[in-house]
């Protein structure tokens, strides 16, 4: 709605004199400008499926689908876990290029922290040693470090 207003430069009744003289103000500035044409050229690059994705659980937060989860399979659910999911088609397919590498990306990263775990519990010589868990903040960093990278 106010992308309408500004690109046609038309007052909608909801917006005020004072507030409309300001954002008009706005969005004649350099800044603006610039920005605007920064994420422009997002917006353009978004149809190669690397933009914004979507998901199928509809119009819930993620914390709700987590706790939906972890009630259904009786455990904690990481948020890269919960983002699968919820980026994942019933078919096994991701909704896009980017939710696919996003996924991907973690899922690698994931292995590559347990084997760490595993090789450092390994150099303990007493053989009963078993390599921790992750915790749900170290999945959450994996997770970030994986959107992060794609960026």
């Amino acid at each position: 709605m106010v992308s309408t207003a500004r690109r046609t430069r038309e007052q909608p009744p909801w917006i005020g004199e004072t507030l409309w003289g300001t954002m008009c103000d706005y969005w004649d500035t350099e800044e603006a400008q610039k920005r605007s044409k920064t994420y422009s050229k997002a917006r353009l690059s978004d149809r190669n499926g690397l933009g914004p994705h979507v998901h199928y659980f509809g119009p819930k937060s993620f914390q709700e689908i987590q706790d939906e989860l972890e009630e259904k399979m009786g455990r904690p659910v990481p948020l890269g876990e919960v983002f699968i999911q919820t980026h994942t088609r019933s078919d096994g397919t991701y909704v896009d290029q980017k939710a696919e590498k996003i996924a991907l990306a973690y899922e690698q990263n994931v292995r590559e922290k347990l084997s760490e775990l595993e090789a450092a519990a390994s150099a303990v010589f007493d053989g009963s040693s078993r390599p921790r868990d992750l915790t749900l903040d170290e999945y959450a960093a994996i997770f970030l470090e994986s959107t992060e990278r794609l960026s």
